[in-house]
């Protein structure tokens, strides 16, 4: 999955930053969280499985461009990076930081998360939601 297929989910089931509240967010990091660490990504060493994790913590705010939201991860050789955004311009980020392999984690989870939120929209249809 690509990141626009993953913002392409989010568009198709015409939700907006609206209908954000904290505890979606909280559902969602919990979901990638699960993913992340389901993937054994960022192994140390042969001996122990992968770091890749998410910080419990959702930083959320006002700024010029409207409401944002950030949702970030760690390993163990890096605390702070970019899991999910939400801009105030409505733009939504995935791991700026990271290639392909390494955001599907986010992108499988994030679409998951999507497809479990109630929508008006019927083109969503019942295959895509339990995809």
């Amino acid at each position: 999955m690509t990141r626009d297929e993953a913002r392409a989910t989010w568009q198709k089931a015409c939700l907006t930053f609206a209908d954000l509240t904290l505890g979606r967010l909280q559902t969602l990091r919990d979901m990638i969280d699960s993913e992340m660490r389901a993937s054994g990504l960022f192994v140390p060493s042969d001996r122990t499985g992968g770091t890749y994790r998410m910080h419990k913590a959702i930083d959320t705010g006002l700024g010029t461009d409207g409401w944002w939201a950030s949702l970030q991860c760690m390993s163990y050789y890096f605390k702070n990076r970019e899991a999910v955004t939400f801009n105030g311009n409505g733009f939504i980020g995935f791991a700026g930081w990271s290639d392909d392999h390494n955001v599907q984690p986010i992108l499988s989870a994030f679409t998951k998360w999507v497809r479990s939120l109630p929508t008006t929209n019927t083109t969503l249809d019942e295959k895509e939601r339990s995809a």
